[in-house]
């Protein structure tokens, strides 16, 4: 039976209902994960803020220290671990999403619920990890840069929204590709590993003028940059500037994303069960 295209809105809406009403059983379930994930070991939730830390530390070290590629960055941590932070909330819920299809077979098979609130406690997990880290930022940062808050923290909202439906339209995705295809989770790391030597996360963006100018446009296509720039405008001021193009390409990929993401996912729901 063919679905008619008028009974779409109210299928989205029926759809949309449903998951409000199971809000609490996702907040359960990112709950559980949050505890059950370091329940073993003794810094606890603490990991979800050091984490990124410790790799910041070690990027900082060999490329900063030992490559040098700082000289023309001003407050260059802070640039870092700006960076180190923002991408961590993507890496985490990328990976959370794949994993929360993979691991939860038994819920796919014995309850009726919308499936796509799997990946939407995974997201939840992996933002409060993330608000976490921002809380800490500047007490590592500001001994070491001396950057303080200033008055462009307010975009500090406007970016972890926009951010937030940009992961969730990618987690989405690969949550959905996982369900067939398991190999999508040991390759998940390798490709999240080359995405950020892509992004200007280690590296200054000043430092692609001297690249081929073919590469240069490949790499600001790179849906990172503009989501980057936002973050670092927001913790840095005017230390790193933002421009209007930064907000409107951030804002189509994280619309765009999320809306194929989400009814891509939605599309195969329905055949999921075939796969556990």
């Amino acid at each position: 039976m063919t679905l008619r295209t008028s009974s779409l809105p109210s299928a989205a809406a029926q759809y949309a209902s449903n998951l409000w009403r199971r809000r609490e059983f996702a907040w359960f379930l990112a709950l559980g994960n949050l505890k059950a994930r370091n329940a073993s070991t003794s810094l606890g939730l603490f990991w979800w803020v050091l984490d990124p830390i410790l790799l910041g530390s070690i990027y900082a070290l060999v490329f900063g220290v030992i490559f040098q590629v700082d000289r023309d960055t001003e407050a260059y941590v802070a640039y870092l671990m700006a960076g180190m932070f923002a991408f961590h909330y993507t890496r985490q819920a990328l990976t959370g999403s794949v994993n929360s299809i993979v691991s939860n077979t038994r819920l796919l098979a014995n309850l009726n619920f919308p499936r796509l609130v799997l990946p939407i406690s995974s997201l939840m997990e992996s933002a409060f990890g993330f608000a976490a880290s921002l809380v800490v930022y500047y007490v590592i940062i500001f001994p070491i840069d001396g950057v303080r808050p200033t008055a462009a923290i307010v975009w500090l909202i406007p970016a972890f929204i926009i951010h937030t439906f940009f992961n969730l339209g990618l987690g989405s995705i690969a949550a959905r590709v996982a369900v067939p295809f398991r190999d999508v989770n040991n390759l998940v790391p390798y490709l999240l590993r080359l995405w950020l030597y892509m992004s200007p996360v280690i590296y200054p963006v000043t430092r692609l003028e001297a690249a081929p100018e073919n590469l240069v446009r490949i790499l600001e296509f790179n849906p990172m940059f503009p989501i980057l720039a936002m973050y670092r405008h927001a913790l840095m001021g005017d230390l790193q500037p933002l421009t209007a193009s930064d907000v409107w390409m951030s804002t189509a990929w994280a619309a765009a994303l999320a809306l194929g993401g989400v009814a891509t996912f939605i599309a195969a729901e329905g055949r999921m069960s075939r796969y556990v």
